[in-house]
């Protein structure tokens, strides 16, 4: 039991879905769609370019100046999720969504559909 949260690619064409990064109880990440998107467990949330590059300047802002993590993207309670400090383990959480979502930017929008979800 936990939080496992998911970035997937849908194939316009195929419908196929593909995996694009996996995280395991980073609650920061779903406080941040819960509260922008409210979204209930197992919800999904669609994202565009727009988007990716917000949250990809949000969790890069956090890279750059940690003292500001919970003010920008603070830790979000619930069943089984996690740690709530802001130490080792939340900032790699950062470091690999800041990676995914700067990648993300470049994703073909023409052929994919990309999305957030999660469940726990």
């Amino acid at each position: 039991m936990g939080l496992d949260m998911y970035l997937y690619l849908e194939d316009k064409e195929t419908s196929e879905i593909t995996e694009y990064s996996y995280y395991r109880k980073f609650n920061a990440l779903q406080g941040y769609f819960v509260e922008k998107y409210n979204i209930p467990n197992c919800g999904r949330v669609e994202l565009d370019v727009k988007t990716i590059e917000g949250i990809y300047q949000l969790l890069n802002d956090i890279r750059y100046n940690r003292e500001k993590a919970s003010v920008l993207m603070p830790t979000f309670p619930g069943p089984f999720f996690g740690s709530y400090e802001y130490d080792r383990i939340y900032h790699n959480y950062v470091d690999q969504a800041a990676s995914d979502f700067y990648h993300a930017r470049f994703i073909d929008f023409n052929k994919y559909r990309f999305f957030y979800t999660s469940n726990w």
